[in-house]
């Protein structure tokens, strides 16, 4: 891939301040950000970071806490659907919740973390998660799940491959990311949060995972991510210092849900894709 058109120069509003720049390749019209910075694990070294907290001390953390219960439940019976009884694994399982509510299920389910941090939260939890996927053996999983991870991945097309390798033929994969053609992507700009610059390495729109993933897996569907727009836009509205940035959000949230179901182009989308068996 050739990064060469500059996007959109922004901002780490979460946490360093540093400035960043999005650059897209124009075949996949996937976006990069750079500099991409040597140390990354620092910029997620923040109580703040809600993806990996089980803290629930604010009224943002609880209205975060409930929406991402509900999600759960909704992942689950999406997983439970194209999985049926073959083993699922999701990568950047976080503190160990999507696994622990597919097992509760009654799911065979895997997870790999590589934050340490989290797997300890994990554990504490009753989930183990793997800390590396190196050694495991080819068409191990029926289905392989990753919500909001492949943005924060270094190496992407490595990231491909080795899917590809961890899936059964027909193997499912199902991938949430933000749609950066979203109506509140283009709203907020530089202040939108789901850019979460420099920890969002690669940025996608719905065209851009059909580009990337085509040659290898098939699109089935689209399912929109209802509840993320409504909390993107919470960020970008503080971000952006506009007044009441809660209530603000909410309703940028909900009016960008309601153009999307005229255009399709969701803040959030989690994509179903079905591993090509080009033995077939």
């Amino acid at each position: 891939m050739n990064f060469d058109r500059p996007i959109l120069k922004l901002r780490d509003y979460f946490l360093s301040g540093e400035d960043f720049q999005l650059l897209k390749d124009s075949d996949t019209q996937i976006l990069k950000t750079l500099p991409v910075p040597e140390n990354l694990d620092s910029y997620y070294e923040s109580d703040e970071y809600l993806s990996h907290s089980k803290k629930t001390d604010s009224f943002f953390a609880r209205c975060y806490a409930f929406a991402k219960a509900v999600n759960l439940k909704s992942k689950s019976k999406l997983i439970a659907q194209y999985a049926g009884r073959k083993p699922v694994l999701d990568i950047g399982a976080g503190v160990g919740d999507l696994v622990k509510e597919l097992k509760i299920a009654g799911l065979d389910a895997e997870g790999f973390e590589p934050n340490s941090k989290a797997r300890k939260i994990a554990l504490d939890q009753g989930v183990h998660l793997k800390s590396s996927l190196e050694n495991e053996e080819q068409d191990l999983y029926g289905l392989i799940s990753m919500y909001h991870v492949l943005e924060h991945v270094p190496d992407i097309i490595a990231q491909k491959r080795q899917i590809e390798n961890l899936l059964m033929p027909d193997g499912i994969l199902i991938l949430a990311l933000p749609n950066y053609d979203s109506w509140d992507a283009k709203f907020f700009k530089k202040y939108w949060a789901a850019y979460d610059v420099p920890r969002h390495l690669f940025h996608f729109n719905r065209q851009a995972v059909t580009n990337f993933f085509n040659d290898k897996f098939e699109l089935l569907e689209e399912k929109p991510l209802w509840f993320d727009s409504l909390y993107v836009s919470i960020l970008s509205a503080r971000y952006k210092k506009m007044p009441l940035p809660f209530i603000t959000g909410i309703i940028l949230g909900l009016w960008s849900n309601l153009r999307a179901l005229f255009n399709q182009e969701y803040s959030s989308i989690a994509y179903i894709l079905k591993k090509r068996d080009f033995k077939a």
